[in-house]
């Protein structure tokens, strides 16, 4: 059964990023069947940090998905340079603050820093999502890297290879995004 979901969860997150890539709203929805999967699959596996992080993506995604149905939000943007450096700051103190809750208030957490790491990256990531900031993508990629090992140390390796496939998109989707500001930049001009 967690090999199915698991799959499932896999296929419904590559096309959610490949959504997201892309600009459309599908990625909230069809990201919501991702959550629930690897929900599932989290809290079998004694993931806490990830389970939490997937309780967060689908409140948060809710917010997300209203949010980009707005008419006058097509477009990203990028954050100012104070918003950045709080965010950066602000990133920096949440990672050992929750390495020390999964490490005393779980009973078995398999990896707390890289766990607590993924976790508060991926917050500040679907945040920066959910407002269509390009920042988004930097906190998504270094979580898919810590994501692509520990799912392949917990023998998780569909989704492994999903955050895999999930980091390369990460790649274009910068990319990608950077020249619809840059396109919308020289319109405006």
């Amino acid at each position: 059964m967690d090999l199915i979901i698991e799959w499932i969860g896999v296929v419904a997150g590559i096309v959610s990023v490949y959504f997201l890539y892309r600009n459309n709203i599908l990625t909230w929805p069809i990201g919501f069947v991702n959550i629930g999967c690897f929900m599932w699959l989290c809290w079998n596996q004694k993931l806490y940090g990830d389970f939490a992080t997937n309780v967060i993506f689908l409140v948060v995604g809710v917010w997300g998905w209203v949010h980009w149905s707005r008419k006058d939000f097509r477009i990203p943007s990028s954050s100012s340079f104070k918003v950045r450096c709080i965010l950066g700051i602000t990133t920096l103190f949440s990672i050992p603050i929750t390495t020390y809750i999964l490490i005393n208030h779980t009973v078995d957490c398999s990896f707390p820093l890289a766990e607590a790491s993924i976790l508060v990256l991926s917050i500040f990531g679907l945040w920066l999502t959910s407002l269509k900031k390009i920042e988004s993508w930097i906190y998504w990629l270094v979580a898919d890297f810590l994501m692509t090992i520990i799912y392949s140390l917990k023998g998780l390796f569909a989704m492994s290879v999903y955050a895999a496939m999930v980091f390369i998109l990460g790649v274009l989707g910068l990319f990608a995004w950077k020249k619809l500001i840059n396109e919308h930049k020289k319109t405006i001009a």
